[in-house]
């Protein structure tokens, strides 16, 4: 269970954010707005990256009293993910797998999934965005944390690579919470049923 509570987030004295109470139990959240609305922004301090007043738990961990242990449990993926262009993708996975305690077995199998053994050990500075993006999927997938913040999941993927992406998010759907956020609506059948809307940030059965 993950709550927001008293939470406001402003930029340059503007307020951005003001959600008195949100609570969100198990399964999978969209959270839908347009462009400027503050879906990164939420997710961003969920993901515990941003600064905000208010306080957020998950289970009985809070961010404020305990970042180490809050950050544990959350995986984030960037809209357009950035990383050190000297790095090879392989480095980055085998960073984040240590600190996930992620076997090699569920290395390959990620790596198999999105198609990646061709360029995975070239520098990350010679992807393209959409391999970037799949690279982002993958390090936000490896391990077991139980909750994972996608921010625009589904932009720049290839058709495959869209397919691979709702497998995954449908097979950890029942341990996992997944949050994510788009400016469109999610496509018909895309996501498993049961997928709820954050609109507002109010939780809408869809």
């Amino acid at each position: 269970m993950l709550q927001l509570r008293n939470i406001k987030k402003l930029y340059n004295r503007r307020l951005i954010l003001e959600i008195p109470f949100l609570q969100l139990d198990g399964g999978i959240y969209w959270v839908k707005g347009a462009n400027g609305s503050g879906k990164t922004t939420l997710l961003k301090m969920i993901a515990g990256l941003i600064p905000f007043e208010g306080e957020i738990v998950f289970g009985e961990t809070s961010l404020k009293d305990k970042p180490l242990a809050y950050r544990r449990s959350i995986s984030w993926a960037e809209a357009e993910p950035l990383f050190p262009t000297f790095l090879t993708g392989m480095e980055l996975v085998v960073l984040y797998q240590d600190i996930r305690k992620a076997t090699a077995l569920e290395v390959d199998e990620l790596l198999k999934l999105f198609a990646m053994e061709d360029y995975i050990h070239s520098p990350v500075g010679s992807y393209s965005a959409g391999m970037m993006k799949k690279l982002s999927l993958v390090l936000a997938f490896l391990g077991d944390t139980p909750v994972i913040v996608l921010d625009e999941p589904l932009i720049t993927l290839d058709e495959g690579s869209l397919a691979a992406v709702c497998r995954l998010i449908a097979s950890r759907s029942t341990r996992t919470l997944f949050l994510m956020s788009s400016h469109q609506e999610p496509e018909t059948g895309l996501l498993p049923a049961g997928t709820e809307l954050i609109v507002n940030h109010q939780t809408i059965s869809n």
